[in-house]
This record gives structure tokens, sequence and C-alpha cells, in this order.
């Protein structure tokens, strides 16, 4: 049976992979886009509207059945604003909000929430699932978290489903994976400061399977998930990997340990690289029977093969 879904940030890195999927399955699809940016997504007709001014918002709900809503401000690599969290929250929460009060006006049964482990935290020595006390400390992080208490607090009458996910990679990716890729294709030796850190990662092909699924089979209420594949890797995994995707020799590079506990307390992308932060997914695996179809290795190759044609 058709459905009719509206994705907002549909021209994004998920929403991009997103788009196409539902397409295949012969559902239509509304591909909400940033205004004046001129964003196009392939298959589908992009409605430009803003979710934080709310200009153009409501008319693009008409009929939608289903809202998943990917539109977010990311994680900024070089932060210029004087007031991040500020930033953040004009997007992620007060968009966020927008969304969902047109989506109930609309009449849509459904609304999915792209939301981060960040909204967690940032690390653990456990291993952490949905039922582990939040308490973010970085300003998208805090945002994310405050985001999906939009979600349970005004769903009311609706299906919302919270997913959160830990660091997603695959083609079109733009954050630490390509960077790492690009050192590998330039033959260098790649710094080791934990090498046995583990952390839980999750391909685009694994997250758009699970947005269908969820999609083609709702629950009641308000209920949160975590994804991520079926196997969490260490920094030295994931380059061993990408430089044999690249046809290379991985070579490294043993950093002393202390220059971990130093780095950590400065730079949010050192936790990301040489951290441990694990979650779990089998309250997701358990409801919905999803194991990933995509290994390390398989999106690897894929984002791979997408970084040598741009």
């Amino acid at each position: 049976m058709e459905k009719n879904i509206l994705v907002t940030g549909a021209a994004g890195f998920i929403g991009s992979h997103l788009v196409l999927a539902l397409l295949k399955r012969g559902w239509s699809v509304t591909a909400l886009v940033e205004p004046g940016l001129g964003e196009r997504v392939e298959g589908a007709e992009a409605v430009e509207a803003d979710i934080v001014s709310g200009k153009g918002l409501r008319p693009a709900f008409r009929g939608a059945e289903a809202v998943v809503h990917l539109a977010a401000r990311g994680h900024v690599l070089k932060e210029r604003t004087k007031d991040p969290l500020g930033e953040y929250r004009k997007v992620n929460v007060e968009g966020t909000r927008n969304v969902l009060r047109c989506a109930l006006e609309a009449g849509a049964r459904l609304f999915i929430h792209l939301s981060s482990v960040k909204a967690m935290g940032e690390g653990s020595v456990k291993v952490l699932d949905e039922d582990f006390p939040c308490s973010p400390v970085t300003p998208y992080g805090i945002s994310k978290w405050e985001s999906e208490q939009v979600v349970r607090t005004e769903a009311a009458g609706m299906n919302a489903m919270i997913l959160r996910l830990p660091m997603v990679y695959g083609p079109g990716n733009k954050g630490n994976l390509p960077r790492m890729v690009r050192w590998a294709d330039q033959g260098r030796l790649f710094p080791v400061f934990q090498p046995d850190n583990l952390r839980s990662m999750v391909y685009v092909g694994n997250v758009v399977a699970a947005l269908v699924m969820l999609l083609a089979k709702p629950r009641s209420g308000v209920t949160t998930y975590i994804v991520k594949d079926q196997e969490d890797y260490s920094t030295r995994m994931v380059y061993t990997e990408v430089c044999k995707a690249l046809g290379k020799k991985p070579r490294f590079l043993s950093i002393p340990g202390w220059t971990v506990w130093v780095g950590t307390r400065f730079s949010e992308d050192f936790r990301k690289v040489t951290g441990s932060f694990q979650v779990s997914s089998e309250k997701f695996v358990k409801d919905y029977g999803f194991y990933p179809s995509f290994s390390l290795e398989q999106g690897i190759v894929e984002t791979v093969s997408w970084y040598r044609t741009t």
C-alpha cells in the first residue's frame, strides 16, 4: 500500500539515501529542503521550507501520513558563533517543535525523530542502552536531548519514534571518516592512542533499513530506540578496512597514553577518534528482529568508492 511520507533534511547525508529507498518501495515522498540553497533530491520534488521560522512549512505537510524528521544542526568542526548552544537549540529544539506541530495539524499518524547517542553523554565504561540516564555535555548533545523531550511531551495522539544513532558513515558523509580516508590515501602514518578502544558506529544503509521498518510497522505511543551496526569497532580496525579498500598497507604510529588524557579534555574530535563509546541496539533487535545487513567491510568499500568519485 502506498504511503505518503514527508522527509525533512531530505537533501542531507541520510535523507538522500532514505528518499531513494522510499521511492523504490513505491511510496510517495515530499522532500523538504532548506530554502535558498537550490538543493535537489534525486527522484523526488524538493519543497523549500524553513523549520526555524516556519516559513513555507505548514502547506508542505498536507496529506502526509508519516514524517521522518532528519533536519538538524549537526556537529560544527570550527564553531564561530558566540552562543553555540543557542544556535543548536534554534534548529534542533525549536525546529523540531515546529515540524512536530505541523505534523499534528496535518493529521499525520507517525513521527520519526532522528536523535543521537550524544544525547546520552560522551562515553562510558559500560555499554549504554535506552534506559541509561542521559547527561549530555556538548551543546549538540544537549540540544538533541532537549529535542527528544519536545517529542515526548508534544506528540499526544500520535505514534512517535525517537531513533538515537552513533556515528553514521557511508557515501556522502563529510565527517571524520572521509578525513581518515584522505589520510590513508596519502599513505600517512596513522596515530594510534588506544588500540583497544571500541566505538559503536552505523552504516547509512543500516539506518535506512531501520527507518523503513519503523515506517512499515510503527509501534503505539512514544518509543526510543538505538540503532547501530552489529559489531563495534576500534580505530585501528576502521583504518585497516579503509586501507584495504584503497589497496594500501596500513601504517600506524603508537602515541603515548598520557596524550589521550590531555586531548580528550580539549577536543570533541579527539574523543571521537581515541575514546570508547559503546551502545546497545538489543531493544530494536528484540522488537523488530532487525539485524544490520551491511558489515564494516561493505560500508567502508562503498564509502571509499564514493570518495574516489568526488
